[in-house]
């Protein structure tokens, strides 16, 4: 063909698009290309003193598991961790999360499927996240922890634990990295304090439902209704003061992550250092008396009773018979796990839509320090 015939040809094609565009008839058009390019997130901390010296309104701007990591700092269980292997590791995650949601993005409107993803493309970015996480990075929940409540080992309680790393996580670390990797794609996820456990929430002011981190791969939702009542109860006027079923911020997420290294220094024999994390929580978080109270209990562990400088009236007291753990019946939890546990190991239903376990944590006042 000759130069004139093509470019009569060109012209055609653009003057056909745009005349059909101005229409509204719809053109198919080519997809915008997929990329495994890593969202990279920059370091703003490079210790955790550094990190706890950072006024709340800058928090909002640290990666979450770069708080999380720096919290694990020094603990046993990571002795060999690597910071920034480990958020190299996160990003690269990230992108393959990235790449297989965005491959299988149509289902949400696909007759096929819509219904499946309740119609929307965030419950398909959220289930995509999960089953990534699940079946092609090896995030899983640490079965051994259901029967055997333990602090000692960072591993279960932060985010390090599941990265590289065969251990497997707890509610306590699993929502951490679910929203580490989530972020790095954008996604509006949210930490939330049930009592006893923790789970995300996915919340961009317009849509709003929660994710439940710790079941088998899958996104199971439920209601707050649901956490009211499971793992322990909850009553309306607990809600109201703010703890519990909301939406916690950067500051107060950092809190927990402290809380968590707290718990690990003070099973493992270290009630001073214990207190400082404590501390540190209970000054990012002052009106949640969970620090505070964790505060005093590590601090008769190293302080003369005479000489407290906590003041132990209105803290939570322990329960008659529970070893100092007042939010908890853990022998309660665990049957409960158990019957979870053997609904899991059931055969799939024959849609192969068998719901997950969500597994519970026990929360967080620490045992005596074991040999």
């Amino acid at each position: 063909l000759s130069v004139p015939v093509l470019l009569v040809a060109a012209l055609t094609a653009v003057v056909y698009v745009a005349f059909f565009s101005d229409t509204g008839t719809n053109i198919p058009t080519t997809p915008a290309p997929i990329t495994r390019d890593a969202p990279k997130v920059a370091r703003k901390a490079k210790t955790l003193d550094a990190l706890i010296a950072m006024p709340p309104e800058q928090l909002a701007d640290v990666d979450i598991a770069e708080m999380n990591l720096l919290c694990a700092a020094g603990l046993p269980g990571a002795e060999n961790l690597g910071i920034d292997k480990c958020l190299a590791t996160l990003d690269q995650w990230a992108a393959r999360v990235k790449f297989e949601t965005e491959r299988h993005l149509y289902r949400a409107h696909d007759p096929q499927w819509a219904d499946h993803y309740k119609h929307s493309e965030n419950w398909l970015r959220a289930e995509m996240l999960a089953q990534v996480l699940n079946q092609d990075c090896g995030v899983h929940y640490n079965m051994e922890r259901i029967r055997d409540i333990d602090f000692r080992n960072s591993k279960d309680l932060l985010i390090h634990g599941m990265i590289d790393d065969p251990n497997g996580g707890t509610c306590a670390s699993m929502p951490a990295l679910y929203m580490a990797v989530g972020r790095r794609l954008g996604y509006p996820l949210k930490m939330v304090l049930a009592r006893g456990h923790i789970f995300v929430r996915w919340d961009d002011g317009h849509e709003r439902f929660n994710i439940e981190t710790t079941g088998n791969g899958g996104t199971d939702s439920y209601p707050d209704e649901h956490y009211k009542q499971w793992p322990e109860k909850i009553t309306d006027a607990e809600v109201k003061k703010g703890r519990y079923l909301i939406s916690l911020s950067p500051a107060e997420e950092l809190a927990t992550f402290l809380a968590n290294r707290g718990h690990c220094l003070l099973d493992n024999g270290h009630p001073k250092e214990a207190f400082d994390a404590y501390a540190a929580a209970h000054r990012l978080a002052p009106l949640d008396p969970a620090y505070s109270g964790w505060m005093r209990q590590a601090e008769v562990r190293f302080r003369p009773q005479g000489r407290m400088a906590i003041d132990p009236r209105g803290f939570r007291q322990p329960r008659p018979g529970n070893r100092g753990r007042p939010m908890m019946d853990v022998r309660a939890i665990n049957a409960h796990n158990r019957r979870l546990m053997e609904q899991r190991m059931r055969p799939s239903r024959p849609n192969g839509q068998q719901p997950g376990a969500p597994q519970p944590y026990q929360p967080p006042t620490p045992g005596p320090p074991r040999p």
